[in-house]
């Protein structure tokens, strides 16, 4: 992924979290500076990251802010904040938007969703 890219950073945390919630964001943080890149705008969501993201706004913020061109990607602290149960919906939104999607998570990878951590681009 080339320097200076844009994304969103995303996460669906519950708010029982409380700083473990905020460490969780700032990992997400240094991953994209380490990866030279720049996030433009942050969408976070109180919920539970283990359910369905229908209702959840800053979820359809970040989709929005890459369909809208203002973002290349989007990097989330785990991939199942992303794709919790939607992994052929979120494949397809990838290969139509040639989104990146990146996880600061070493464990929880784009790959082990079926998804690619490069887009089509």
């Amino acid at each position: 992924m080339p320097a200076g890219t844009p994304l969103v950073l995303y996460a669906c945390l519950p708010a029982s979290l409380g700083e473990l919630a905020d460490r969780t964001v700032d990992a997400a943080r240094r991953y994209a500076k380490e990866a030279h890149c720049e996030i433009v705008s942050e969408f976070l969501d109180s919920a539970d990251p283990m359910k369905d993201r229908e209702g959840c706004p800053g979820w359809h913020d970040s989709l929005a802010a890459v369909e809208s061109g203002r973002a290349q990607g989007i990097i989330t602290p785990l991939m199942v904040m992303l794709s919790r149960g939607k992994e052929t919906h979120l494949a397809a939104w990838q290969r139509r938007t040639g989104a990146y999607l990146l996880t600061s998570s070493a464990i929880d990878t784009p790959d082990a969703y079926g998804l690619s951590a490069l887009g089509s681009a």
